[in-house]
C-alpha cells in the first residue's frame, strides 16, 4: 500500500479515502456475514433457538438471511443510500447481541464485533446522521463532506472501534478459554494451550486499552498486522471456505486504516499551521 495514499493533505483527500475506506469495510463485514448465510451454517443455530425458531425452519431462512446481506453489501457499493446504511448498523448491532442472548459467555462477543456495526456509523455520520425530508433516507447521496468539527468524533469512534473488538477478542482468551484459540494458533505450529490463550487475551485487552488512550501510528500498525494475521487464523484452522469469516472481520482492518487516515491528515495540518506562524510569535 502506497505511502502517499495514507497521508491526505487536504480535507477533500481524506473524505475521499475515509469514505472508500469505511464503505467497503462495512460492504466486506457484510458479505462475508452473507456468504455463510448462503452456505447455512450450524453455528448459527442457537441464535435462532433464542428466538423460538425452530431448527428446520432456520435452515430454511439462512440462505434468505445471507442472500439479503450481499445484496445490501453490493448496493452499498454501486448506489449508496442512507437507509441501507442504517440496515447494517441496526443488523449488525441485532446479530451482536444475539451472542450473549443466546447463551455465550459475557458480552465479549458483542464488543468484539464493534468492527462491524460501528464502521457503517461512522459512514452515516460522514452522509449526514439526521436527513431533513423522509425521501432523503432513500434517494442516492453523493461521497459525503466531512468538516473539520466531525473529524474529531470519527477519530474518537475509530479509538473506541479498535479498543473494543481488541478487548473483546481478548477476553476469550483471559476469561473464557475458548477452545476455538487454541486449534487457531495450533493450526501453525504454534503450542497453544489454556495458559497461552489467557496470556494472547490479556495482550489484546492490554493492546486495547493502549490504542483508546494512546491512538500512534506505529501501534495502529501493528495492530492491523495483528489482526490480519490472528483472523486467518481460520483459513489455516479450517481450510480455505474459511475465508468468509476472515471477509466478514474486515472492520479489524478497516478501522486501524481509517484511523491512521484521520491521524496523518490532522498531523499535516497542525505542521502546516506551525509552519504559518510568523517568526517570533507563538501558534
Amino acid at each position: 500500500m502506497s505511502d502517499s495514499l495514507l497521508k491526505p493533505k487536504t480535507l477533500d483527500d481524506l473524505q475521499t479515502r475515509l469514505h472508500w475506506v469505511l464503505r467497503v469495510t462495512a460492504a466486506c463485514c457484510f458479505i462475508g456475514h452473507g456468504a455463510w448465510g448462503v452456505i447455512t451454517k450450524e453455528g448459527w443455530l442457537p441464535f435462532f433457538r433464542s428466538q423460538g425458531i425452530p431448527d428446520d425452519i432456520a435452515w430454511k431462512l439462512m440462505p434468505i438471511i445471507g442472500a439479503f446481506d450481499i445484496i445490501m453489501a453490493i448496493l452499498l457499493l454501486v448506489k449508496p443510500r442512507r437507509f441501507i446504511i442504517v440496515w447494517m448498523i441496526v443488523w449488525a448491532i441485532w446479530t451482536a447481541i444475539l451472542r450473549p442472548i443466546s447463551g455465550t459467555p459475557g458480552m465479549w462477543e458483542f464488543w468484539e464485533r464493534a468492527g462491524n456495526y460501528l464502521p457503517p456509523f461512522m459512514l452515516l455520520l460522514m452522509g449526514g446522521t439526521f436527513a431533513m425530508r423522509w425521501k432523503d433516507w432513500f434517494s442516492e447521496y453523493t461521497e459525503p463532506k466531512l468538516s473539520e468539527d466531525n473529524i474529531g468524533v470519527l477519530h474518537f469512534i475509530c479509538r473506541l472501534t479498535i479498543g473494543l473488538l481488541l478487548i473483546g477478542h481478548g477476553g476469550f482468551g483471559a476469561f473464557v478459554e475458548k477452545d476455538m484459540l487454541i486449534t487457531h494458533f495450533a493450526s501453525i505450529g504454534l503450542p497453544a494451550d489454556v495458559a497461552f490463550i489467557k496470556a494472547v487475551g490479556w495482550f489484546e485487552i492490554i493492546l486495547g486499552v493502549l490504542i483508546f488512550i494512546l491512538p500512534i501510528v506505529p501501534i495502529l500498525w501493528f495492530v492491523f498486522a495483528w489482526k490480519v494475521i490472528t483472523e486467518f487464523l481460520y483459513v489455516t484452522e479450517g481450510g480455505l471456505l474459511n475465508i468468509f469469516e476472515f471477509i466478514e472481520r474486515w472492520g479489524d482492518y478497516g478501522t486501524p486504516i481509517a484511523l491512521i487516515l484521520i491521524i496523518h491528515y490532522q498531523t499535516s495540518q497542525q505542521y502546516k499551521a506551525t509552519a504559518e506562524v510568523p517568526a517570533g510569535q507563538t501558534a
